[in-house]
């Protein structure tokens, strides 16, 4: 029996002639069907839901971003908002939670919130109530009250002292340098005891102001942004969405174009056509099988 020889170009690689063929003859395929489906994208894309985003930037520390994902601040947000009306504390915390993003500046301590919702008013509110919570979780409470508000009492009166110490040395100090000028000799170590005063005094207020500004909690002082009042939407991106789309499925034509001309050359060779006899076989007889199992 003679075996069936196969062509001598068999199993060479596609020339760019082929290539350039088959794109022509199905030019119309590759080019309609992209602006068709990028046009049907964008027709979807103008029904989907809007979202905005209103943003502010809080000078804080970067454990804030932290506390704003808990549930001290997400819960009585959620509740300001009317969220736990019509869904439990933990589902309308889970949908605030998506809907807040942080992110805190490596040097500056700047940290940005933003908040998203469907309409601009909805956003900016929603931004307003957690940071209301925010603010609220922040200030002090209970036995760390307590301490604060006694570590505060007691830094004034190191204050008082201080300055109280500093006009008594002041004043000694003026006396002296009169009395010394008219007598022509020194003052002492008195000019560099008042230094030391001076140096006490600027380290108990700003010990006074750390302690009152810990027990103040954050406040819209530190605001370096106000909440924003977005005007365009960021999503959907309908220039995005169409082109994707359209890139997506030309490019999937474009496969399926060269896979049927592939597939088409393939039946032309009686060695490859008998493959795919087999494939097709084997193929309707799984079918048949899980049709059987079935019935």
């Amino acid at each position: 029996m003679e075996k069936t020889q196969q062509p001598a170009n068999y199993g060479a690689e596609i020339s760019l002639l082929d290539l350039l063929v088959t794109l022509a003859d199905n030019a119309k395929l590759l080019i309609l069907g992209p602006l068709a489906v990028g046009l049907v994208a964008l027709a979807v894309a103008f029904v989907l839901p809007k979202r905005f985003e209103s943003v502010a930037i809080l000078q804080a520390e970067p454990v804030t971003a932290s506390l704003i994902a808990t549930a001290a601040v997400l819960d009585p947000a959620a509740a300001s908002l009317g969220l736990t009306q019509n869904q439990s504390i933990e589902d309308a915390r889970e949908a605030l939670r998506g809907r807040v993003k942080t992110a805190s500046g490596r040097t500056d301590k700047l940290l940005t919130i933003t908040v998203s919702g469907a309409t601009p008013s909805q956003a900016q509110d929603a931004a307003k109530a957690v940071l209301a919570a925010t603010f609220a979780q922040s200030r002090p409470t209970g036995a760390t009250k307590a301490r604060l508000e006694a570590q505060l009492a007691d830094s004034k009166n190191r204050l008082e002292s201080a300055q109280i110490a500093g006009n008594t040395v002041r004043a000694i100090f003026d006396n002296t340098y009169v009395a010394a000028k008219v007598l022509k000799v020194g003052v002492g170590d008195l000019p560099r005891d008042y230094a030391e005063l001076l140096n006490a005094i600027s380290v108990a207020q700003a010990q006074v102001l750390l302690v009152e500004a810990q027990l103040e909690g954050l406040t819209d002082s530190q605001l370096v942004q106000p909440l924003t009042l977005p005007e365009n939407a960021v999503s959907p991106r309908k220039g995005m969405i169409a082109v994707g789309a359209t890139l997506a499925s030309g490019f999937s034509l474009l496969l399926f174009v060269f896979v049927r001309n592939g597939l088409r050359s393939a039946e032309a060779d009686p060695a490859s056509a008998i493959k795919l006899a087999r494939i097709r076989r084997a193929l309707s007889f799984r079918s048949k099988a899980k049709a059987s199992t079935s019935l």
